[in-house]
C-alpha cells in the first residue's frame, strides 16, 4: 500500500517541457509511481482536479539560517511553497565564531537575526560544531553556504586591510572544515562590513579552495549602480582564474542613472558561459531591495568598536560629518528620497514609512532622522529601498540562468520586513508569469526547482521523477498570487492548495500544519 496517491493532476515536472496528466504515487517519502492509470490503493489520497503538480520550490537565496534554530518551522517558506532552502548568503552565516572577535561576530548577528539572539561560542566556534548542533529537522530542507564575511570577522575582525598571512590561513583552514562538514560553496557580501574591505586577490585566493572541493560561489556584487558594468567584470574574472560555478546574487541595478544597464550585463555573463564558464543569477521579484539600516552609514565608521560608532552618531559634530559623507555632494532628499523603514523595535510607529515621511513625524531632517531610529534600535533597523525598475526586472528574471530566490530578512518579533520573505514565489507565478507574460508557466517551475537543484548540487530534489524525493506542491495556476506588500508584509498567498515535503502534507490552503519534515542537506565530498 502507498503512503499517498495525487490522482488527476496536470504535472509541471520542473523540467520546463509542457505539462501534462497523470497520477502520482508516493512510498517512505519517495515518488513511487507516475502513471495514468494507478490501481494501487493509500492511506491516504489527494484529488488534485482542476489543480496543477509541481516539485517543491528551492529558495536561491535565503538568510533563514539566522532564524532558523528559534522559528525551526521557517513557516513563511512552506507558505509559498518552498521546500527547500539554500542559506548563507552575502558573506554572512552562523558560524565560525572566535573569542577574539567574538564581540565583533556579535554585532553582525544582532544586526540581522535580533538583538541578543545569538550568545553562544561553544556550538558556534567552527562549521562542523554548528552543523552538529542544529536540529534534525525544520519545515522545508536546509542548505547551507559559509560567509566570506563571518570568516574574515572570526579572523580579524573589522579590520580595513588585507589579511596577513595568517589570518588568510585561519580563513582558508575554516573554510575547508566547512566544505567537508557538508557546506554547498562561499558566499561573499562586498558591500557589508567586512567584506567591503577586502581585495579581489583576498577573494580569489578563498574561491580556489572552495573551486579544490567542487563548491560554489555566490557573490553580492561590490556596486550595483553606477559601477556595475564594472563590477559584473570583475565577477568574471574571478570565475575565469578559478573555473568555479558561480551565481550572482539578486542581480539588479540601482538607480535611474543605470536603468538598464542589465541589457550589457547579460551580455556579458551569456559571453562568459558561451565561452564554457558557469555563471547563474539569482533574483527576488521587486523594484524594491532590503537590508540592514546600518548599511547606508559610511564604511570607516562600521568598522569602529560598535561604542564608539554609538558614540559617534550622538555626538552633533559627528553627527554631521556621518550625514555629509552619506550624501557626498547630494541633497537630503535626492539621498534618502527612496528610502523606507522596513522594521523598528523602537519605533514602531515608524515601519513601513519613507524616511522623509518619518523625519516629519520626528521633526528632524532625514539624515538625523536616520541616525536616531538606528540608535533607538541598537543598530537592528532594518530598510527598504526602491531604486530598481521594471524593465530590468522582468528581463533579468527571463533570461535562462536565473533563479527565483526570496533573500527575505525577518525575524521573530520584527515590526516590519520586505515582503519577498513571505511571497516571492507566488508573486512570480502570478504577477509575473499569468499577468505579465514574462515568461511561461512551465519555464517559471523550471527556474524555481531543477535549475537550482542542478546548480546547487541537491540530488533527489527539483524534478516530479520516480526515485526523487516527494517535495511538492498542489496549486491553481489561474489564481495564485501575493498578497503581501511592504503594509502588509506577511499576508498569506492565494492559490495554494498543499505543499509536501518527504511524503506528508506540511501545508493546506496556505496554512501550515506544525510538521517539520525537512531535513538538513549536507554535501558528500
Amino acid at each position: 500500500m502507498l503512503d499517498l496517491i495525487i490522482r488527476n493532476a496536470r504535472i509541471a515536472d520542473g523540467s520546463g517541457m509542457p505539462c501534462y496528466h497523470s497520477h502520482v504515487g508516493i512510498k517512505d517519502g519517495k515518488i513511487v509511481k507516475i502513471a495514468p492509470f494507478l490501481p494501487e490503493e493509500a492511506k491516504e489520497t489527494i484529488d488534485a482536479a482542476g489543480l496543477t503538480l509541481t516539485p517543491g520550490f528551492i529558495d536561491s537565496h535565503s538568510h533563514d539560517d539566522f532564524i532558523m534554530e528559534t522559528v525551526p518551522g521557517l513557516e513563511h517558506k512552506l507558505t509559498q511553497g518552498i521546500t527547500s532552502d539554500i542559506t548563507g548568503m552575502c558573506g554572512h552565516s552562523m558560524a565560525p565564531l572566535s573569542l577574539e572577535y567574538l564581540e565583533e561576530g556579535r554585532r553582525v548577528y544582532d544586526t540581522l537575526c535580533g538583538k541578543g539572539v545569538v550568545k553562544d561560542y561553544e556550538t558556534r566556534k567552527d562549521f562542523p560544531t554548528y552543523i552538529a548542533a542544529l536540529p534534525a529537522n525544520f519545515g522545508p530542507n536546509v542548505a547551507f553556504h559559509i560567509g566570506h564575511g563571518t570568516m574574515r570577522t572570526a579572523a580579524m575582525g573589522f579590520a580595513q586591510r588585507r589579511p596577513t598571512d595568517r589570518e588568510m590561513g585561519l580563513m582558508k583552514d575554516e573554510l575547508r572544515k566547512a566544505m567537508e562538514a557538508g557546506a554547498l560553496g562561499i558566499s561573499f557580501g562586498l558591500i557589508y562590513n567586512p567584506g567591503v574591505f577586502s581585495d579581489t586577490e583576498e577573494c580569489e585566493e578563498l574561491v580556489k579552495v572552495a573551486a579544490e572541493y567542487g563548491g560554489d560561489v555566490t557573490i553580492h556584487m561590490r556596486n550595483e549602480n553606477d559601477r556595475l558594468l564594472e563590477s559584473v567584470e570583475t565577477v568574471i574574472r574571478v570565475v575565469k582564474e578559478t573555473g568555479i560555478r558561480c551565481v550572482i546574487s539578486h542581480h539588479k541595478a540601482v538607480k535611474p542613472a543605470n536603468w538598464g544597464k542589465s541589457v550589457k550585463t547579460l551580455e556579458l555573463i551569456e559571453k562568459a558561459n558561451e565561452e564554457g564558464f558557469d555563471i547563474f543569477l539569482d533574483q527576488y521579484p521587486y523594484i524594491a531591495s532590503s537590508t540592514g539600516l546600518s548599511s547606508e552609514l559610511p564604511k570607516e565608521y562600521l568598522a569602529l568598536p560598535k561604542d564608539e560608532l554609538l558614540k559617534a552618531m550622538r555626538d552633533p559634530s559627528e553627527r554631521k560629518k556621518i550625514v555629509e559623507i552619506m550624501c557626498a555632494g547630494s541633497s537630503l532628499e535626492e539621498r534618502f528620497g527612496n528610502l523606507m523603514i522596513g522594521g523598528s523595535l523602537a519605533h514602531p510607529e515608524l515601519s513601513g514609512l519613507m524616511v522623509s515621511e518619518a523625519a516629519k513625524i520626528l521633526g528632524r531632517n532625514e539624515g538625523e532622522t536616520l541616525l536616531d531610529v538606528l540608535l533607538g534600535d541598537d543598530l537592528s533597523t532594518s530598510e527598504i529601498k526602491f531604486g530598481m525598475c521594471e524593465e530590468d526586472v522582468e528581463r533579468i528574471m527571463a533570461y535562462p540562468r536565473t533563479m527565483t530566490g526570496t533573500d527575505g530578512l525577518w525575524f521573530p518579533g520584527a515590526v516590519g520586513a520586505h515582503p519577498r520573505a513571505f511571497a516571492s514565489f507566488p508573486r512570480v507565478l502570478g504577477h509575473y508569469v499569468r499577468e505579465r507574460r514574462v515568461m511561461s508557466f512551465e519555464e517559471a517551475v523550471r527556474k524555481m526547482t531543477s535549475m537550482p537543484a542542478a546548480v546547487y548540487g541537491l540530488k533527489g530534489k527539483g524534478l516530479i521523477r520516480e526515485g526523487f524525493d516527494a517535495d511538492l506542491c498542489l496549486l491553481d495556476p489561474d489564481t495564485i498570487i501575493d498578497k503581501a506588500d511592504f503594509k502588509n508584509w506577511n499576508a498569506p498567498c492565494a492559490g495554494l492548495k498543499h505543499v509536501i515535503v518527504a511524503g506528508e502534507v506540511v501545508v493546506t490552503d496556505a496554512v501550515w500544519n506544525g510538521k517539520l519534515k525537512g531535513t538538513k542537506l549536507l554535501r558528500n565530498w
